[in-house]
């Protein structure tokens, strides 16, 4: 496999962690600042996938620039 596409494999990871966390937190733990961890969690989901798609974005470039060689 590709380093680009092991790289994937952390963040895809993270997001899915951070997404159990806030379902656990707020729904199921019901907690009282439940908007606020709802809040926290959508935040960091967005980070975790803005970096997702750096990612892409370089391994669609990286192929795009392969491609151009040949």
């Amino acid at each position: 496999m590709k380093t680009k596409s092991i790289q994937l494999f952390n963040p895809f990871d993270e997001l899915s962690e951070q997404v159990n966390n806030v379902m656990h937190d707020a729904v199921i733990y019901r907690k009282r600042n439940r908007l606020n961890v709802i809040d926290q969690g959508a935040k960091e989901a967005e980070r975790i996938t803005k970096e997702i798609q750096m990612l892409v974005n370089s391994m669609r470039r990286k192929k795009v620039d392969t491609e151009c060689q040949k």
